[in-house]
């Protein structure tokens, strides 16, 4: 047995990272090997991928954000309501609303005798006018 550490025949390393930054580690490192007596042979790039665990989790997250984002739109914008009206027949109400109505009818019968004596309406005109109005009540 020698004393004095045997040399790996082979010695293989990995350099990470993108293209230019491994091949700049690979500069820097190969300068330390040419030292040791070691020149490199064979080189290989490889490009990244990412294993399907990883799509799988990237997905889950992608739902949960999607999740998020719509729970934040849900609490932001409110939709719209609605309005629900309930209606009750008031027979007292529609006396009253009737009694209303003759008076505004009679306020507008005397405008028309007003416009019928000034001669802006023709008598034909003024009956016409006058019976659509009492038609109302």
């Amino acid at each position: 047995m020698s004393t004095e550490k045997e040399k790996k025949k082979v010695i293989v390393k990995t350099y990470r990272g993108n293209e230019e930054g491994a091949i700049a580690l690979f500069k820097n490192d190969s300068k330390l090997m040419a030292e040791k007596g070691y020149f490199p042979k064979n080189q290989v790039w490889v490009p990244g991928r990412y294993s399907g665990f990883s799509f799988f989790i990237a997905i889950i997250l992608c739902i949960v954000l999607v999740g998020i984002l719509i729970f934040l739109y849900m609490l932001i914008v409110k939709p719209d309501g609605a309005l629900t009206v309930t209606y009750e027949l008031a027979e007292a109400e529609q006396k009253t609303n009737s009694e209303h109505n003759g008076i505004l009818v009679s306020d507008e019968i005397k405008k028309l005798s007003e416009l019928h004596n000034s001669g802006i309406l023709t008598d034909d005109e003024f009956t016409a006018q006058k019976q659509k109005l009492l038609n109302l009540l």
